[in-house]
């Protein structure tokens, strides 16, 4: 049986949270992207999951709101910083320590403050296509995801699959298994409890905090209190996230981080770690491996 047909599930600071488990050596940990209600979920990962579990002890978890996880209690949770305390709860109740942490979009920004906050948790840091952890800049489409919300619902499968469909170069990694752990996570009452709130707290309360989060984030990196490797990983023709967002990254990581480095793949988008798995997954054991060494 493949690891990631084994959900699994564990009560994190009263939040029921699922997540896959599988190898061993090394740890690794996925945090998916996508905001609180959207269908990301860690099923995202199938695509690199096994294969670095083959040399990796790797999880992959649903986040604060996502996949199958119990949404915020509070309205006051629907937050980033939130979402940065489960990842962390999630790591702390496993007793996950010297780990590279993988971080998708908006996963990508809970990683890095972890490293920061705790770096005995983080031995590597890898991020993936994020414009929320990137500066801000006015080449970031800023209605990109509004728009995909404008067509009515035809089914769940097909709401499951817009937003991948319209963030990647080629559609060739949705897999049938992709398309239906999203569609099954659109199934859920809870994420159109969770899209509900959204729709008020998305502005007023989710989206002010997340650039509180990334602004004091950036802010510690460039004082130097980032201290573990990264690595940085873009798709050339991202259209949600520019990859010149990747290159502002860098020049703000660098100067403080001597072992940070960019890789950008050629045709990829807003997935390129699916879009380009295999060489994605040697790329990212080569990196987690070579700083072991």
């Amino acid at each position: 049986m493949p690891a990631m047909q084994d959900p699994r599930f564990v009560d994190v600071d009263g939040i029921r949270t699922r997540y896959f488990e599988a190898g061993s050596g090394p740890p690794m940990v996925f945090v998916h992207g996508g905001s609180i209600g959207s269908p990301y979920n860690a099923y995202h990962w199938s695509l690199n999951f096994d294969e670095l579990a083959k040399r990796f002890h790797v999880y992959a978890l649903d986040k604060l709101g996502n996949g199958h996880t119990d949404n915020p209690a509070a309205d006051a949770d629907y937050t980033m910083a939130a979402v940065i305390a489960h990842v962390h709860g999630f790591l702390r109740t496993m007793q996950i320590e010297n780990a590279a942490l993988v971080g998708h979009s908006r996963g990508a920004l809970p990683v890095t403050r972890i490293a920061i906050d705790e770096p005995a948790r983080c031995s590597a840091l890898v991020i993936l296509d994020t414009n929320t952890l990137a500066p801000e800049d006015p080449s970031t489409p800023s209605d990109f995801y509004r728009k995909l919300e404008v067509a009515p619902v035809e089914s769940n499968e097909e709401y499951a699959s817009r937003e991948p469909i319209a963030n990647s170069y080629s559609t060739a990694h949705m897999t049938d298994d992709f398309v239906q752990a999203a569609a099954d996570v659109v199934a859920l009452e809870k994420t159109w409890t969770a899209l509900a709130k959204m729709k008020t707290l998305g502005g007023s309360t989710f989206q002010p905090d997340v650039r509180v989060q990334r602004a004091d984030t950036l802010d510690m990196i460039m004082a130097g209190r980032l201290n573990v490797p990264m690595l940085i990983a873009w798709g050339l023709d991202d259209p949600s996230a520019p990859v010149k967002l990747g290159v502002d990254l860098l020049g703000i990581v660098g100067p403080s981080l001597p072992h940070v480095r960019l890789h950008v793949f050629n045709r990829a988008g807003h997935y390129a770690f699916r879009e380009h798995a295999a060489e994605m997954n040697r790329l990212i054991a080569a990196f987690v491996e070579n700083i072991s060494n």
